[in-house]
């Protein structure tokens, strides 16, 4: 796992969230928010599945808590 796949997964996960906020406030359909909300969730499990993927492969380093 490298880092820019970490990278790509994360920036895959705020896009699905907001475009399912710009859907809800464009008024979209209950079934298109849910849709949305799926796909959003399978992107926030894959980028979790990821990123302790890449934790483990740089030896239990936090990218969250660098700064």
């Amino acid at each position: 796992m490298s880092f820019k796949q970490l990278q790509y997964a994360e920036k895959r996960m705020h896009r699905l969230w907001r475009d399912m906020v710009v859907a809800g406030e464009r008024g979209a359909s209950p079934i298109e928010l849910e849709r949305l909300y799926d796909a959003y969730l399978q992107a926030l499990q894959s980028y979790l599945r990821y990123y302790e993927i890449y934790r483990q492969q740089s030896g239990g380093i936090d990218i969250h808590r660098c700064a």
